[in-house]
């Protein structure tokens, strides 16, 4: 059985998804998996269990299929025809994909709704994984898990070994942006929280950052007078989860990466302030969530976008993230 997983979503999206495509793998011993979407996310999970080969969504004639009496390229889809079942992840407009694939005489196909209700509590991992029982497939392990590959992995090592940071070291990685500044704290908390961590312990501070995250850097660099700490711009995302994987904890926002963090199987402290982590929370052996301290807090997309100031990220105090973070360690 030749199966296709179809998914568009952004990092911290595909991670909540793993566990129902580790349903998907599991309840198809044999069976070739094949994912598309877009390739800088997949290369985490490609040959690493959940997929044998990915490819992008950006083909030639892929987006018609997003148009209501579209018709594809039959080149595009006599290469879908060769999957059996396909399964879409994603929001409405999967519905109109799917019918057009139908249309072409690909009838396998399944959907799974990636977000649930915004008025709801069930959380995305669990959204997603009761939506299986359609295809057949027991809904099991709701915590998002990444396989490392040996390359991976002898990337993480070269790393510690390159900037000297010893096995006992008390390592820190933190990132400080998010898909919207929304929901960031506030980059001179950052600041705080690493100069603390390392004047009390002595830390290795290793910050992250991404392609938008260019002005939060520079207010983090700013802020901290003894140094920035070890800067770690736009890495590949398999080389940063073994990279991650290595370090004493992780520290970050509502993002993708946070989620990253916690299947990397790194103890995180996460930063929630208008988002629900009841809904969105990242899954992991050892996570703890700070946030939710206002009356406000959470709020719908729409409040959220309208919202001056943070107060529900801004109430969160370096004190008490730093406590989380040393905790135990």
């Amino acid at each position: 059985m030749n199966i296709l997983i179809i998914h568009q979503g952004a990092l911290g999206d595909f991670i909540v998804s793993l566990p129902a495509i580790a349903a998907v793998r599991r309840s198809h011993p044999g069976s070739s998996v094949e994912i598309w979407g877009y390739p800088d996310i997949l290369r985490l999970v490609e040959g690493r269990f959940y997929a044998d080969a990915i490819d992008s969504i950006n083909q030639e004639g892929m987006s018609r299929l997003y148009s209501e009496q579209a018709s594809a390229p039959e080149a595009l889809v006599a290469r879908i025809r060769r999957f059996d079942p396909v399964i879409l992840f994603g929001g409405d407009l999967q519905g109109t994909f799917a019918d057009n694939l139908r249309k072409h005489g690909i009838r396998d196909v399944y959907r799974i709704s990636s977000f649930p209700k915004e008025d709801g509590i069930t959380h995305v991992i669990d959204h997603q994984l009761s939506q299986l029982s359609e295809m057949g497939i027991p809904a099991a392990g709701g915590v998002p898990e990444l396989f490392p590959s040996r390359e991976d992995e002898q990337h993480a090592r070269h790393f510690f070994d390159t900037h000297v940071i010893e096995p006992d070291d008390f390592t820190v990685a933190m990132h400080i942006g998010s898909g919207s500044r929304k929901k960031v704290w506030p980059p001179d908390r950052f600041a705080r929280l690493a100069e603390t961590l390392f004047t009390r312990r002595g830390a290795r501070v290793v910050v992250l950052t991404g392609p938008a995250d260019a002005e939060l850097e520079r207010e983090y660099r700013d802020r901290t007078p003894s140094g920035s700490g070890l800067m770690l711009n736009c890495h590949p995302l398999p080389e940063l989860a073994a990279i991650l994987r290595r370090c004493s904890v992780f520290v970050g926002n509502d993002s993708g990466i946070t989620h990253l963090a916690a299947a990397s199987g790194v103890p995180v402290v996460a930063l929630f302030g208008p988002t629900d982590p009841q809904v969105w929370g990242p899954r992991g052996n050892d996570v703890t969530i700070l946030g939710g301290g206002t009356a406000c807090s959470p709020c719908s997309r729409e409040k959220m976008q309208s919202c001056v100031h943070q107060k529900c990220l801004e109430e969160i105090a370096v004190d008490e993230v730093y406590e989380a973070v040393v905790q135990g360690r």
